[in-house]
């Protein structure tokens, strides 16, 4: 069987044929791939976002911080990023930790 039971990830062949793309770092391209994961992993019928903080991407990555963040600016062409605050439910304040919400434009 080719896909070996479903476990592979859908990307767009403009990773492949845009210019815009063909531009990219390797950086940014890994970062792209990696972000389409996390999007089929963490977006449902109800959300078409997810959020992630840089610790966290850094590691799904591999990345340090300062590359990450290198990375990130070179896609904002091609995903939306918004900053956001977690909103504890009981108190109703936002939390002090920022996360990154991505949205992934086709």
């Amino acid at each position: 069987m080719k896909r070996k039971n479903g476990n592979y990830l859908h990307l767009s062949r403009k990773l492949f044929n845009n210019e815009g793309f063909k531009a990219l770092s390797l950086n940014a391209k890994w970062l792209y791939v990696v972000l389409n994961e996390l999007e089929h992993k963490y977006t449902g019928d109800k959300e078409n976002f997810f959020f992630r903080s840089n610790d966290d991407l850094a590691l799904d990555t591999g990345f340090s911080l300062p590359t990450l963040k290198k990375a990130k600016r070179e896609l904002k062409p091609f995903i939306q990023m918004w900053q956001m605050h977690f909103r504890d439910t009981e108190t109703k304040r936002l939390s002090k930790k920022h996360i990154t919400a991505f949205r992934i434009l086709e």
